[in-house]
């Protein structure tokens, strides 16, 4: 029955992004279409201010010949748990972001980078480099790398890629660790995500996020720049969160397709495909199941209505044939969200997510002893409180209310229902 119902759901959004597709191209087919794939926002004229300061030292001018940038972000939030205030009163399953009326440097984020272009078909080399310190960093870490770790805050190296450029051809090869290729949203704040902003929409993230998607991959994959509308990533991965050890012993095929019909439309369909079991982060990861391969797939869409309003819509898919210890198969988990994000004027930006999740898995993703639905709305509003200063425009203020239902009693004390209110800050640099 399960089956039939996440065909009937693939199917439907399927012809979602078809329609989505033709509805925008036809849109806008009277408008001059871009020639080329818009790139997110162009960087300001300005420097940010960590480049910014190293100008003033003497040292951006050298980093610039060279194709270097370095930048980062720090994050630090509150979260309060209106239906169990108690600190450690039991799950939320909003992640990260979880600990109850606590204000928590999430993660302070520094990058090192130099970027390659494809489209040009020469011979160049770039990398990136991502440390992270905080709170969030306890629950990211890949088998093998910085795992060993106890206590509140903790690092962590998040990316560590090389990427090379090939003469003659529109290609790109990239080796190393990153961050998941799939989804909506992302665990880095300082990427562009799905709405092109340097940010998450939101504080909290999907059940998505949390359970249907790897948080980081190492291993190699290649992309091919079709045109300026398509492009194709493939390759091969150690597994989700894997690096240094694989538990797993064994390699996931890695493939991303993304179609850009117009400045205003993407879709973005992932698929991942291997033997994932057991799936966690952190030390000492037990040896896993090399003959059940999972396959999870993953779709988004994003459209730009106007200069003030995107809609997007996410979706993920799992399905593993077994799972040891779990006697029911094939075990299935996943999920559809919503989002909308709309910008009231320069210091103002509503956003919303509304989000249905399953685990047909006997409550493996979620780590609960019982398969269960959940839903989730969430609305947020993104405050620049100085748009226009050099510096401080670089600021911004997230607070959010968050409410979660779930067909079975497993919230906090007992609860089917839950309420959440929380604020971060997040400053650019």
């Amino acid at each position: 029955m399960y089956n039939m119902k996440m065909f009937k759901f693939v199917f439907a959004v399927a012809c979602y992004a078809l329609a989505i597709t033709f509805i925008g191209t036809s849109l806008y087919a009277d408008e001059n279409t871009p020639s080329t794939v818009t790139p997110p926002p162009a960087a300001e004229t300005t420097l940010a201010p960590l480049m910014s300061a190293l100008d003033k030292a003497g040292l951006a001018e050298p980093l610039n010949k060279l194709g270097i940038n370095i930048y980062g972000y720090a994050e630090g939030g509150w979260f309060y748990d209106a239906t169990s205030p108690r600190k450690g009163s039991g799950p939320t399953f909003i992640g990260y972001n979880n600990f109850k009326s606590d204000v928590t440097l999430d993660k302070v984020s520094l990058n090192v980078e130099r970027t390659v272009d494809a489209t040009k078909k020469q011979f160049d080399v770039g990398f990136h480099l991502e440390g992270i310190y905080g709170a969030d960093a306890a629950f990211i870490h890949s088998n093998g790398m910085w795992d060993t770790q106890t206590g509140h805050d903790q690092w962590d190296l998040l990316q560590a890629y090389a990427d090379v450029a090939l003469p003659y051809i529109p290609v790109k090869l990239r080796v190393g660790k990153w961050i998941e290729l799939a989804g909506f949203e992302q665990f880095s704040a300082n990427i562009y995500g799905a709405f092109g902003d340097p940010m998450r929409a939101l504080y909290s993230y999907s059940y998505q996020f949390l359970y249907a998607e790897p948080g980081t991959q190492t291993g190699a994959f290649a992309t091919y720049i079709l045109n300026p509308q398509w492009t194709f990533d493939t390759g091969f991965t150690m597994g989700w969160n894997q690096s240094i050890r694989d538990s797993n012993q064994a390699i996931d095929f890695l493939g991303r397709a993304t179609f850009t019909p117009t400045d205003k439309t993407t879709v973005i369909f992932v698929m991942t495909e291997g033997p994932e079991f057991p799936i966690a982060v952190g030390h000492n990861i037990p040896a896993g199941d090399t003959g059940d391969y999972w396959t999870a797939l993953d779709l988004v869409i994003t459209h730009k209505i106007d200069e003030k309003l995107s809609l997007g819509l996410g979706t993920d898919y799992v399905i593993a044939p077994a799972i040891p210890g779990l006697t029911t198969k094939p075990k299935e988990w996943g999920g559809v969200a919503g989002y909308g994000s709309y910008a009231i004027d320069p210091h103002f930006t509503l956003n919303t997510r509304v989000e249905w999740y399953k685990d047909a898995a006997d409550g493996f993703s979620t780590t609960m002893p019982v398969a269960a639905n959940y839903y989730e709305l969430t609305a947020g509003v993104a405050i620049k409180p100085f748009p226009k200063d050099k510096y401080l425009s670089h600021f911004i203020l997230r607070p959010e209310i968050r409410y979660d239902h779930s067909d079975r009693s497993l919230f906090s004390t007992g609860e089917r229902d839950q309420l959440t209110f929380s604020m971060d800050g997040l400053l650019t640099f």
